[in-house]
């Protein structure tokens, strides 16, 4: 796919950065020319390659390098395909995806590791501004996903191209931008971070976040992707117009004015209009770059782009928080529970999914015939035994998860074997009820390797 930087200057878009002529073949060049405010240069391709995946025979043989490490959030409004791009990226299925809002409750760590350089993914729950949050019960999860961002280095704003930019969906893109203008990435040395008025210190980077418009499969005629892009990335640069402008002029003004003062100037907006000269470059630097992909598309070429992107940014780091040969830092416990989640809310319908919990009664690896002869099973062959309740409030809810005659939770149960036996390896004895119950607690799980 591609990926460029919009430039607003004197009422022109300039694309400054294609990764892929895949793209460009796709827009005709008669609908180039009759899109004024767009200048394609399309000889500026990157020649970034996505280095190798980690080879511990190669890599051990080679001198030392210092490690890098780049932590990145990936954030948007609900349903834009966040958990569907984190599973591209790290190469394995560890966040649930359905078509439902709100199916992240909580943030999931995926990371994936090229040689001496760790990439480190949060998907977080799905933001909607304030108002929109509390009129949809979901306050807690929009504070987690602010803090997510506020510690990490890089923000991957991810923006459903198929789906209407209206009010609503622009404030909450703007307010996210905010956000990842002001994060303050990690910090491994314990330094304080001194921050004035909620704006960040002026040897403090800003080029912090980059635009990845998801769906782009869905999206015809593919022109239609341009005029999303401009839209966005003008509220990108107000944004940036905005923050350049409290550094210079120092004050204490509220997030919700702010976003209020993006939405109603950014399309009126052009080039350079209120930056101060000595922040022309700074303005024209750390505009965001855009790119397109279709997560759930297999391979799909702009999922290297943006790898290429984050390898580019990753910087030195003395450790790494995930393992290198592991794609996720939840538990085998929590991957479960993931695994089932997901299906839970492809196959249950309005509220239901949201009402349901999960109760592990027993996570055991049973090693069979270990250490026999002759047997018809390879020698460790692994049984994963698995038995979970799926608690409901109410007896209408407990009907509809089981389903006439049980088929819905059948059905739960059985596309959840699947991708389970698929992430483990192994075989797996799932075992899953349904029962009502008042209580908000959690059974302790027993786990144990029998």
């Amino acid at each position: 796919m591609m990926a460029y930087r919009p430039l607003c200057h004197q009422g022109t878009i300039a694309i400054q950065r294609i990764a892929s002529k895949s793209f460009v073949s796709t827009v005709k060049n008669d609908m180039l020319r009759s899109f004024p405010r767009c200048a394609i240069h399309s000889t500026a391709y990157l020649n970034t390659t996505v280095p190798p995946a980690r080879d511990d025979a190669s890599s051990s043989s080679k001198t030392k390098t210092q490690r890098k490490r780049l932590d990145v959030a990936l954030v948007g409004a609900p349903n834009a395909g966040k958990s569907q791009l984190l599973n591209s990226l790290i190469g394995s299925k560890v966040a649930a995806v359905s078509r439902k809002r709100h199916t992240t409750r909580t943030g999931i760590l995926g990371a994936r590791t090229f040689d001496d350089t760790q990439l480190v993914f949060i998907d977080t729950p799905g933001f909607l501004h304030h108002k929109m949050g509390h009129k949809e019960g979901v306050r807690k999860l929009l504070g987690e996903a602010s803090s997510e961002m506020e510690c990490a280095d890089f923000t991957l704003l991810v923006v459903d191209a198929a789906r209407r930019l209206e009010e609503d969906m622009k404030r909450t893109l703007i307010t996210l931008m905010f956000m990842a203008l002001r994060s303050r990435g990690r910090n491994e040395e314990g330094l304080l971070v001194v921050e004035k008025n909620g704006v960040p210190a002026e040897n403090t980077p800003l080029n912090k976040f980059a635009v990845v418009v998801n769906k782009v499969d869905l999206v015809n005629p593919k022109e239609k992707l341009l005029m999303v892009t401009a839209d966005v990335g003008s509220m990108a640069e107000s944004c940036i117009r905005r923050l350049l402008q409290q550094r210079r002029t120092p004050s204490k003004v509220r997030l919700g004015d702010l976003v209020d003062s993006v939405l109603e100037n950014y399309s009126k907006e052009e080039g350079f209009t209120d930056v101060h000269d000595d922040d022309i470059e700074t303005f024209a630097a750390v505009a965001p770059e855009f790119l397109f992909v279709s997560a759930i598309t297999k391979d799909d070429e702009g999922v290297d782009d943006v790898l290429g992107l984050l390898l580019d940014r990753a910087t030195p780091s003395k450790h790494w928080i995930i393992d290198a040969e592991s794609t996720t830092g939840m538990s085998p416990v929590e991957q479960v529970e993931e695994i089932i989640r997901e299906k839970i809310y492809r196959c249950l319908h309005r509220e239901v999914p949201h009402c349901v919990q999960q109760q592990n009664r027993m996570f055991r690896m049973i090693e069979r015939n270990k250490g026999k002869t002759g047997s018809d099973v390879d020698e460790g062959n692994n049984l994963m035994r698995i038995h979970q309740d799926l608690v409901v409030k109410t007896k209408s809810h407990q009907r509809l998860v089981l389903g006439s005659g049980g088929k819905t939770l059948e059905r739960i149960r059985s596309t959840a074997l699947r991708d389970l036996e698929e992430a483990f390896k192994c075989e797996v004895d799932l075992e899953m009820n349904v029962r009502i119950s008042k209580s908000n607690h959690e059974t302790p799980l027993e786990s144990d390797t029998g």
